[in-house]
């Protein structure tokens, strides 16, 4: 969708009955890489990435997959210009019956809801040479900002260390972190593919 289109339908959704109850939402989706076009055997298989947004079940913790997304047109295949760090929070597709009567700018597309982090800083951290993630400040309702987006925008996954800082709160498990820490150093050395991109 262009800017201009989710600036109008954001507006309009203030004020419009939705034609049906219910949406179809998944908990996640696996896609090919990019390919770099470097130093790539010709019979190794195309890397896929594989994105989870799992609400908790039971007993079992919830998974909701942090994402490079491409936010610009100015954004590339390596190199995090144009892109912003976000968190996904549900995969979903909007009933058929929708299309015929709302704006053409809808989507027929998979859609996800991401919520975002702070915009980064044009250059990684001198010390550790990695990018500091963090949390933007809350809503006036007490959420994080989000933004329905093409589940095509987004490029691949990323890992977040936790920015500890002199001690580890005891309470910080690997189920719980993401929501209760304020930074992270984005990782770039989970996988090679990750080292050539997340610059």
């Amino acid at each position: 969708m262009h800017r201009t289109s989710l600036v109008q339908v954001s507006g309009q959704l203030r004020y419009m009955n939705l034609p049906f109850s219910h949406i179809d939402i998944y908990h996640g989706f696996k896609f090919c890489l990019d390919s770099l076009g470097n130093d790539v055997d010709f019979d190794q298989m195309e890397e896929a990435d594989i994105v989870k947004a799992q609400p908790p079940i039971s007993q079992k913790a919830g998974c909701f997959d942090t994402v490079v997304v491409m936010v610009d047109s100015d954004c590339e295949c390596t190199g995090l210009k144009g892109t912003r760090i976000g968190r996904l929070k549900v995969i979903f597709r909007l009933p058929q019956q929708v299309y015929g009567s709302v704006q053409p700018a809808w989507t027929k597309d998979p859609l996800a809801y991401v919520e975002w982090y702070a915009p980064l800083k044009p250059a990684a951290e001198d010390y550790y040479e990695l990018y500091t993630v963090k949390k933007p400040l809350l809503s006036l309702d007490g959420s994080l900002p989000g933004r329905v987006i093409s589940l095509s925008s987004i490029r691949q996954t990323c890992q977040l260390v936790p920015n500890f800082g002199r001690t580890v709160p005891i309470d910080w498990t690997s189920d719980n972190v993401l929501d209760k820490c304020d930074s992270f150093l984005l990782n770039c050395f989970t996988s090679k593919y990750a080292y050539q991109t997340l610059w």
